[in-house]
């Protein structure tokens, strides 16, 4: 038997090319994160295909076109010639020829990934330290206090009604599972971003472009985002001090916000913060509470604008502003199709659905929701604003960001056809002008003005004006030169 030869193979580097890297901690609370709503995995808190998620999500409001497009043609052109079995590149649309929506989807699917392609990244999600706890309660205090030990804010901070608004679907219900549990964590963990083997194929240009993509996209997500469930809401807020680009003054936030996407992208149409406010500007468990709240209540009082009548235990408010509940009233007591022009409801433009709940009453509860007979928005519409603390070198701020998010182009009115179900009655079909009469200047509301609350046509714009009443400054918008 022959000798087998010793050859000595060459080295491989198998380790990726890193395109950043972040150690983050959270803020505030993520409820859940996991594959189970509201329950923390106690194996993967953060999981790789979450993280990946919402870095896909804020790279879209970054993305442009550019050399990345060249490539993309390239690879269509190459696949198309392969199916037609053909030497020759048959003729295909380049990708600036195609309409915004579906050059998006195509650098998408080349960055991230698609169901018959790996995308050129890969995201991993290492180093997690977690803590967690179920606040799960039936009384809304309990749940609040459970979220201020979690922080670990001292003292009692159970009747903070702005976080007991935010904070509702922690709140047991008779309709509960057994073993229904909302979970809550907290702690810290590293996020890597590196190029898949296959990206070596790209140019130095278009691998430029892709770089500078997703640190900005990882930026957006760290201090304008959040993480888990009802992070428009301030829970899952993040920070670190790793991420390239740390602002370490309020005026350095905007120096992230200049690029403008194309039509049919999300974007960031303007942030505003409270500087004022703090009292405790320290990044102390007490400062961010303190700007959780401040963020929270000028919705609370916007969209419920009622005063406690009194201070007990059986503590109720004044009667509502707003004319949602008045028309379901109407409609239950002739459980019937109302006319449209007696439709009202102004403030599904600040997201859907909208739950709509009557004590000691006989009107059943509502529920206000997209119609999925005219969208694929499959029966929800995320808020336009997202209300989080945010910090900035040793200070936490109150912060509201005003992101916009193309609706499909077949609705009317530039907003969403609606579908109520009131009780057991049949759902009712609701026009999208119930719910935006008339469409503002939203940037001139930004000037503020005054505030019409029930009278509002756009209620969107209404709210934005009502956020410089409460001492919100306009940080950044789009619109500026």
């Amino acid at each position: 038997m022959s000798k087998v030869p010793e050859i000595q193979l060459p080295q491989i580097d198998e380790r990726p090319e890193c395109i950043a890297s972040a150690s983050i901690r959270t803020l505030t609370p993520v409820i859940g994160a996991g594959i189970r709503s509201q329950q923390v995995d106690p194996t993967h808190p953060v999981r790789g295909e979450t993280v990946r998620g919402y870095l896909r999500f804020w790279w879209r409001t970054v993305s442009q076109p550019g050399p990345l497009d060249r490539w993309i043609d390239a690879l269509r052109c190459q696949e198309a010639s392969k199916d037609t079995s053909k030497s020759a590149c048959p003729r295909i649309i380049s990708i600036a020829g195609l309409d915004p929506v579906e050059q998006l989807r195509l650098r998408e699917a080349a960055i991230w990934g698609s169901s018959s392609r790996a995308g050129l990244v890969a995201v991993r999600v290492q180093d997690i330290e977690w803590k967690s706890r179920n606040v799960r309660n039936k009384r809304p205090r309990d749940v609040v206090q459970g979220l201020a030990s979690m922080i670990e804010v001292q003292g009692d901070k159970s009747r903070s009604l702005s976080m007991a608004y935010a904070a509702f679907p922690l709140q047991q219900t008779n309709n509960d599972p057994p073993g229904a549990v909302s979970e809550v964590g907290m702690g810290s963990f590293r996020v890597t971003i590196a190029w898949n083997p296959w990206a070596r194929h790209l140019s130095d240009e278009a691998k430029f472009q892709v770089d500078q993509e997703i640190r900005e996209a990882l930026w957006r997500w760290i201090h304008l985002g959040g993480l888990g469930m009802r992070w428009r809401r301030g829970f899952g807020a993040l920070t670190s001090d790793e991420v390239p680009g740390v602002p370490r003054h309020l005026n350095e936030l905007c120096d992230h916000l200049r690029s403008h996407p194309s039509a049919g992208q999300p974007s960031v149409r303007a942030v505003l913060v409270k500087s004022s406010s703090s009292h405790r500007r320290k990044d102390t468990p007490e400062a961010v509470w303190e700007a959780w709240e401040n963020c929270l209540q000028p919705l609370r009082q916007y969209r419920q604008p009622r005063q406690p009548k009194n201070n007990g235990p059986t503590r109720s408010f004044t009667k509502t502003r707003w004319p949602e509940a008045s028309v379901i009233r109407a409609i239950h007591r002739g459980q019937g199709n109302p006319n449209n022009g007696l439709l009202r409801f102004p403030r599904a433009v600040l997201g859907l659905p909208v739950i709509f709940q009557f004590k000691g009453e006989s009107t059943p509860n509502a529920e206000l929701r997209p119609d999925k007979s005219a969208t694929s928005l499959l029966g929800r519409l995320p808020s336009p604003f997202i209300l989080r603390p945010v910090r900035i070198g040793d200070a936490v701020y109150p912060m509201c960001v005003w992101l916009e998010s193309p609706l499909p182009s077949h609705q009317e009115h530039r907003f969403v056809r609606m579908s109520l179900k009131v009780g057991s009655m049949e759902p009712i079909p609701v026009p999208a002008t119930a719910a935006l009469s008339a469409m503002e200047d939203r940037f001139k509301a930004l000037e503020g003005g005054e505030v019409r609350f029930e009278k509002a046509g756009d209620a969107l714009a209404d709210f934005l004006r009502h956020l410089r009443k409460q001492g919100f400054e306009v940080l950044y918008r789009s619109d500026a030169t």
